[in-house]
């Protein structure tokens, strides 16, 4: 460990001289670094290691920290690492096979390679970060199931955010804004095996970059829900990117405003909702269903209106009593959360039978945070019954809802009740 004495601060400790946590090398572990002022907590799920309130700036140094081969739960919170970079890898921060990390709020400012960078790391979160300055704001190779979410990733000398050799990561409501290059970029490097696949692009302001959205070889992502305006190109698919579903973003003013090398092999609306993406002017002609408004998607048909409206005592099954002179509703949704896709899960046209009978009509409806406490998308399937369909009595029905996944015919099915009196 560096011998190197620490200045405390009315608010936080500064040092300029890199922390390195090694939890596989003596002298180096987290315990070893306990003794220091800014270091607390345990590593447990319930005590994670803190550190919290460190200045770092460094000069001549790879990185101001590096966290590598840890299983500890910990968290960095309100910290400022800057001035990290030399030849080879190098960032602010650098977490190397490492998982149960949350990087909260601290600011990664003018570090020659990038702010954050993750290498081959596993369920961190990075949320409400500044990074500003660097060549790249936050970088990420080899991980898997990453939170990066409402971070600030503005002004950097290349790209906001990158995801390279990546899989099943979520990019969410992230400001990326100004930076040379690209606002978000999923690449491959080289390797065609590996291309960045099941990531989540969702609800972020990218905008003013020379990219807006960058796609190199990248495959089976989904865009959705984004502010892309004012961009050089908006969307670039470089060859070899496919598999990509893109619906429900706000696609504005920017220079060029789409590019798809291979643009059959990727759906610019969602395959089942049949619903795309809102352009400032025509639509480049790969997407089928453009909307005429901006955040067009947020409109209900009166439809959607009517089936979202039913008080709950109309709507039949859980044995409950439904006066026979009203309109009741046999309704059942399916939900597919953000986490079910990102383990790969498409969304699939699903089939509804109640008592035999195939329902045809479904709403699809967007919920911004489920009961589950994250995004999905939720298919209604409803049947209506005018006033005095019912005779008077008890009554049941069976509901079978069926679909494939990877070719496995998948079927659920239940049964509720009724009484109409």
């Amino acid at each position: 460990m560096f011998a190197v004495s620490v200045t405390a601060k009315k608010k936080g400790y500064t040092r300029n001289i890199p922390v390195y946590i090694n939890d596989a090398v003596d002298g180096f572990t987290w315990a070893n670094w306990s003794t220091e002022p800014w270091l607390k907590g345990s590593g447990t799920e319930e005590d994670p290691y803190m550190i919290k309130d460190l200045v770092i700036d460094v000069s001549g140094f790879q990185f101001a920290m590096m966290i590598q081969d840890s299983d500890a739960y910990f968290k960095i919170m309100k910290c400022t690492f800057s001035n990290g970079g030399i030849e080879g890898e190098c960032a602010g921060l650098i977490l190397t096979n490492t998982k149960n990390g949350v990087i909260f709020k601290n600011r990664f400012i003018d570090n020659k390679g990038a702010g954050i960078a993750l290498l081959g790391t596993i369920n961190n979160t990075i949320q409400k970060n500044f990074c500003s300055e660097n060549e790249v704001g936050i970088f990420i190779r080899w991980g898997m199931y990453t939170t990066i979410k409402q971070n600030d990733c503005k002004n950097n000398f290349a790209s906001g955010i990158v995801i390279a050799l990546a899989h099943k990561n979520i990019i969410e409501k992230n400001d990326c804004a100004e930076n040379a290059k690209s606002g978000i970029a999923l690449i491959n490097v080289g390797l065609p095996e590996h291309s960045p696949k099941d990531n989540i692009i969702y609800k972020n302001n990218i905008e003013n970059n020379q990219f807006g959205i960058l796609l190199n070889d990248a495959d089976i992502n989904d865009i959705l829900r984004n502010t892309i305006a004012e961009n050089f190109f908006g969307i670039l698919f470089n060859p070899g990117s496919k598999g990509n579903t893109v619906y429900h973003n706000n696609i504005i003013d920017n220079s060029v405003q789409a590019i798809d090398y291979q643009p059959l092999m990727n759906n610019w609306s969602h395959p089942y909702m049949e619903e795309g993406n809102f352009w400032s002017d025509t639509s480049p002609g790969y997407d089928e269903h453009p909307f005429v408004e901006k955040n067009g998607w947020e409109f209900m048909t009166p439809i959607e209106e009517e089936i979202l409206s039913i008080p709950l005592s109309n709507k039949l099954g859980g044995e409950r009593e439904i006066r026979r002179n009203e309109t009741s509703y046999i309704r059942y949704g399916v939900m597919q959360l953000f986490s079910e896709r990102v383990e790969g899960e498409a969304y699939p046209p699903y089939t509804v039978r109640i008592n035999g009978t195939e329902v045809p009509d479904s709403v699809w409806i967007f919920q911004e945070e489920t009961s589950y406490g994250e995004p999905g998308l939720k298919q209604l399937y409803y049947i209506k019954f005018d006033p005095y369909y019912f005779t008077l009595g008890y009554h049941k029905y069976h509901v079978e809802i069926s679909w494939y996944n990877s070719g496995e015919l998948i079927v659920e099915s239940f049964t509720t009740d009724f009484t109409i009196i």
